[in-house]
């Protein structure tokens, strides 16, 4: 009897043990996504400056939903807003293409995520 509890015993460490070890390997490998989403690539880091402004313009022109050159909160939702809001230069309540290219050039709009702003 004593030899059955103990390799059940055993089973059911070694089991347990390798449990552990897959729940781990799994949490580690999923540290690449969050929520759902794969973490950057840093692909558009390695666009042209042409490129980046082209890919700024079509962006713009997309968010700018009543075509009359400036993004609003409405346009662009709370939490694009809470993040570009610092590229309203004359305080308007709009953002030209030129207030938003000039916020970027004067570093004050990073890359979301990548942000390496002091806490």
């Amino acid at each position: 009897m004593n030899k059955i509890s103990t390799r059940f015993g055993l089973s059911v460490s070694a089991f347990v043990l390798a449990a552990s070890v897959t729940s781990l390997a799994l949490a580690e490998g999923s540290g690449a996504q969050e929520h759902g989403r794969a973490q950057c690539s840093g692909e558009h880091g390695k666009r042209s400056e042409g490129d980046r402004a082209q890919h700024a313009a079509e962006r713009f022109k997309k968010s700018d939903k009543n075509g009359d050159g400036f993004l609003t909160q409405a346009e662009v939702g709370d939490k694009r807003w809470a993040h570009i809001q610092v590229a309203d230069a004359n305080r308007d309540g709009k953002i030209s293409q030129a207030e938003l290219a000039q916020a970027h050039t004067d570093g004050k709009l990073g890359h979301g995520k990548h942000d390496k702003r002091p806490a």
